[in-house]
Parts: C-alpha cells; structure tokens; sequence
C-alpha cells in the first residue's frame, strides 16, 4: 500500500464556507488552499489526516471524507490534485474515491 492510500483526508462544503481561511491557516501539510472564489479548497496528495481544519472551522463545512455527506463529495471544486501522480499514486487515489464514493473529479 502506497503511503497516499492510508489517508481519509476531507471533503469541505464549499457552498457553506466563509472563506475566514482558519483551515488554511491550521493545517500543518499546506493541504489546503484559497480556489478563485476565496473557497477552501483541498490538495489531494497533500492531506494526511491532521483533521486539525475540521476544529478550526467556524461553519462546521469541513468532514472526514468516510463522514461527508455524499452530496458534498459528487459536489465540483472542492479538491485539486497538484502533481502528476505516479502509477501507484493514482491507483491510491481510484481505490480513495471507490471506498469513499466520492464521484466529483478533482480540478484539473
């Protein structure tokens, strides 16, 4: 199993956050990030179950991904994959999506 594969990661309601950026400012990997419209949005490969970003959260728009709603994780925009991932990468995060259902793509 990859490194990338161990990790729940999060699913954060765009459409709920405040853009305070306190998430941003909390997480200790840089997994997140501003999108164009001032929203949270999460680095895939990044992201390494801190969860420090759903306390910090002022809205509660912030889930562990087996948690989120799965209306959220169909939702578009809310994580971006920054890198091109290896073969074993990108098979970590097929078997992520499988297991979690989430069926948005990343921004590309």
């Amino acid at each position: 199993m990859s490194e990338l594969a161990k990790y729940v990661r999060v699913v954060i309601d765009q459409e709920t956050c405040i853009s305070c950026g306190a998430c941003i400012e909390v997480c200790p990997f840089d997994a997140l990030e501003f999108d164009d419209n001032m929203k949270a949005r999460l680095i895939w490969e990044k992201c390494q179950d801190d969860f420090s970003c759903i306390a910090s959260c002022p809205v509660d728009c912030i889930y562990k991904t087996e948690e989120a709603p799965d209306e959220y994780k169909a939702k578009e925009g809310w994580y971006r994959i920054e890198k091109e991932l290896t073969p074993e990468e990108q098979k970590a995060f097929e078997e992520w999506r499988n297991k979690y259902n989430v069926t948005a793509d990343p921004v590309s």
